[in-house]
């Protein structure tokens, strides 16, 4: 047995210890600290930075490992991380104040505040209400437009974001089905900045983190003096780890702010979710905001699929989406939480009210078994769970870095049309995406996104009308089929798929439909060469 397991101290109760196992005490502090620097150690991870509270005192609030491979230096309880998508539950909690304010109504007709405001389909943008855009059931498909957002940098700014979502297809049913949304938060983020008068960036940061003290906070770009304690993401390769320097935190805001944007430190974090845990009253007495707004942003909206493996892992009965936050039951206890997960930084955060409990996970490299073993095995013993090598546990799920299996192929899609590589060359435009180039280079046909110049790559013939698009930046892990139809009146069309089974969601190469844009026109003009 591993030594965290052995050292820890178990209750079994006595009728049911054959069948249950023994329960789980609380950790102690030692007992968190050799777990974390256990899993941190195996799956590779540079740093990260744990803070538990529990009952009424913090149990642990510190870093582990270094913020950066190249320039090591240690990380601590204020090292800023990114927080990725936790930072959805600012956004809810700055919508909730507007709403105590009487300038907003969770209800509300999104079109009566943001009049320009449109869906791909008419109807349901009439009908879509705030709530909707927070709870992902809008019908737009998983990571609908994020390859707007990502990979990072790139030129798309929040009007493109707000135009694009009209030529989105709508593909679920409205306020049925569950697909994860980040387009609508950014849209959330206008909507904060048009009721009052602020930035999205300077309406959380004035009236969310000052008034809690948060000194390791920022909404918006990192000030120059902070970044000396700024953890940069990474990656592992066949060599070792490297640093994903495209991704460090820039000096001007970027355009997903309101849905995962943030930096903050561990300890600020935890000051956060006690907030949240005491009604919205601050640790001067303060009222921040109201338990009634709590209350809401905790409100179950969106059924979310649970199988009954996690249901049988989780002991409980149902997992959904509330505002900005997952909620579900484990082990007849109701847990808050929300995980955040960008190239090379994951997070976590999570409440259990009953436990007055509060947790977070921040780490610098994007290793889901590591964070998923974090969360399981520093959440699960204050919940009674029976005791479980978590980390074995998702290393056989996921596999170890030693042991990381190349995702399936996808096969070759089927062309539609015959087109000679001679006629593929030229400007193509997609309604929401914007202007892709193929051109020849040093006798290769290859493919570049105007706006996401990461998104540049080499064009491979597979079969007749359908093409390999294999990206320079190996680390995006998302290479494309590209295939080729034409429209009615003889247009040259051309659709992409993902490779790969692996390739993230967000990668939505399956929602373009780039069209071929009349050389000499005004459009090929406007574009440039």
């Amino acid at each position: 047995m591993n030594r965290f397991f052995a050292s820890a101290t178990f209750v079994c109760v006595f009728a049911f210890a054959l069948l249950a196992g023994c329960q789980r005490e609380p950790l102690s502090h030692s007992d968190a600290k050799t777990y974390v620097e256990r899993v941190l150690r195996e799956e590779q991870v540079p740093g990260a930075a744990v803070a538990i509270w529990h009952q009424g005192e913090p149990l642990l609030v510190r870093g582990f490992g270094v913020t950066n491979v190249e320039s090591p230096k240690a990380v601590d309880g204020d090292t800023l991380f990114k927080l990725a998508s936790t930072t959805k539950a600012f956004t809810t909690a700055a919508l909730g104040l507007l709403v105590e304010e009487g300038k907003l109504e969770w209800d509300g007709r999104v079109v009566d505040y943001l009049p320009n405001f449109r869906l791909g389909d008419s109807w349901i943008s009439n009908e879509f209400r705030v709530v909707d855009l927070l709870t992902h059931r809008s019908g737009l498909g998983p990571g609908a437009g994020d390859l707007m957002l990502w990979p990072q940098p790139n030129t798309y700014t929040r009007m493109d974001v707000m135009n694009g979502l009209a030529h989105l297809p709508v593909t679920r049913s409205f306020r049925a089905d569950y697909a994860y949304d980040n387009l609508l938060y950014i849209v959330a983020g206008e909507l904060i900045a048009e009721l009052s008068g602020l930035s999205y960036e300077d309406f959380v940061q004035q009236r969310l983190l000052a008034p809690m003290g948060l000194q390791n906070c920022y909404a918006g770009p990192v000030p120059s003096d902070a970044r000396d304690n700024l953890a940069d993401p990474h990656r592992l390769e066949d060599a070792g780890l490297v640093v994903d320097t495209p991704n460090l935190a820039g000096h001007e805001p970027i355009v997903l702010a309101a849905a995962g944007g943030m930096h903050c430190s561990a300890g600020d974090m935890l000051t956060w979710l006690r907030v949240l845990l005491n009604g919205g009253v601050l640790a001067n007495g303060e009222r921040l905001f109201s338990e009634q707004t709590r209350d809401r942003l905790w409100r179950p909206e969106t059924l979310m699929p649970f199988s009954s493996e996690r249901a049988a892992r989780d002991g409980g009965h149902f997992y959904a989406y509330a505002l900005g936050w997952r909620v579900q039951d484990m082990h007849g206890k109701k847990v808050i939480h929300h995980t955040g997960s960008l190239s090379g930084m994951y997070a976590w955060a999570a409440v259990v009210p009953e436990e007055d409990l509060a947790l977070v996970v921040l780490m610098n490299r994007s290793a889901g078994a590591a964070r998923q073993a974090l969360i399981y095995g520093l959440l699960k013993p204050y919940l009674g769970a029976p005791e479980r090598d978590w980390l074995a546990y998702f290393q056989d799920l996921y596999g170890t870095p030693a042991e990381a299996v190349e995702p399936e192929e996808l096969t070759a899609p089927v062309g539609f049309t015959q087109v000679p590589d001679t006629e593929l060359t030229g400007l193509y435009r997609d309604p929401w995406f914007g202007d892709i180039r193929i051109f020849w280079e040093s006798g290769t046909l290859r493919w570049r996104a105007l706006k996401s110049p990461r998104l540049t790559g080499t064009l491979t013939s597979a079969s007749e009308g359908v093409w390999a698009l294999h990206w320079d930046d190996r680390s995006l892990n998302a290479d494309a089929w590209m295939i080729a139809d034409r429209s009615e009146t003889g247009a040259l069309l051309l659709t992409m798929q993902a490779k790969s089974r692996g390739t993230d969601f967000s990668y939505d190469f399956h929602d373009l439909r780039f069209e071929k844009v009349q050389r000499g026109s005004r459009v090929e003009a406007a574009a440039g060469h």
